[in-house]
């Protein structure tokens, strides 16, 4: 039998050649950044078009100014209803936030409206700045939001605990617990047993019947469950909502900024866009 013949060496350093090559491709491709298996210079505003620029931005913080007006809207009819405020649930908080968040980024998106109407590059700097702050205080928010909620939880036991015993003796504290009692369909902070341990009569707010059958208060017809256990499961709701709302802001957030800069490094002396 024949030997196989050996390669030439041309033909290895053509081999050895090609495969440097494709190792060197390879490993270009692999040292560019990637976000989300996407990489990253196709996410970069200089594949958008301008026109599609102006258009995103200017929807964006269209939509996030109605939103925003609606949110301050909304929290100050709330916080002008007396019967909503005055409970133990610690709802003003909420709605407070509500409202310095709906003002907050009302006036962020003005800003960017204005940017785009009146074509100053100082507005548009100004809204790249005020967003690259929002995210900050969003994501330190974001990271003090447990101990908050905590804090919260143990200032309602102690309203609770505090103002049972003054439910006859002042207004506004029976007002509170009866809108309370009303409003989460509850009875005294972990049962209507409360009430007997402090020698008073179970208030009819607990009344989980009809009215006529309320007039001679009864544990039959008083609400089962405690008000601080649906005190914490309203807030837990209150918490997964803010929380929803927290992560489209910040993604609104975040696509705004990136819109932004992009108009900001496209634009001409004149903002000619």
């Amino acid at each position: 039998m024949k030997r196989s013949e050996k390669p030439t060496d041309d033909e290895d350093e053509t081999e050895i050649d090609e495969e440097v090559t494709e190792s060197e491709e390879s490993g270009v491709s692999n040292k560019k950044p990637h976000f989300l298996g996407i990489p990253i210079y196709k996410l970069s505003y200089k594949r958008l078009p301008r026109k599609c620029l102006r258009i995103s931005f200017f929807t964006i913080n269209a939509g996030v100014f109605l939103a925003g007006i609606s949110a301050v809207v909304i929290s100050m009819w709330m916080l002008a209803d007396s019967k909503l405020m005055l409970r133990l649930t610690a709802q003003k908080l909420f709605v407070t936030i509500l409202l310095i968040i709906g003002i907050v980024f009302t006036i962020l998106a003005f800003i960017g409206i204005v940017a785009f109407a009146k074509k100053k590059k100082k507005f548009l700097i100004i809204y790249i700045a005020c967003h690259s702050l929002s995210l900050c205080i969003i994501f330190f928010c974001s990271v003090m939001s447990a101990s908050f909620f905590e804090r919260i939880t143990s200032k309602i036991r102690q309203d609770m605990n505090t103002t049972l015993i003054k439910y006859h003796s002042l207004d506004w504290v029976t007002e509170a617990w009866d809108n309370t009692q009303q409003y989460l369909k509850c009875c005294g902070i972990k049962s209507y047993k409360d009430w007997g341990e402090y020698l008073m009569e179970i208030p009819q707010s607990c009344c989980s019947k009809l009215i006529d059958q309320c007039l001679q208060m009864s544990p039959d017809v008083a609400y089962k469950s405690g008000c601080l256990k649906n005190s914490y499961l309203m807030l837990k709701s209150y918490v997964d909502t803010v929380t929803v709302a927290i992560l489209l802001l910040s993604f609104t957030t975040g696509v705004s900024l990136f819109l932004a800069v992009g108009l900001k490094k496209k634009l001409k002396s004149r903002m000619d866009y």
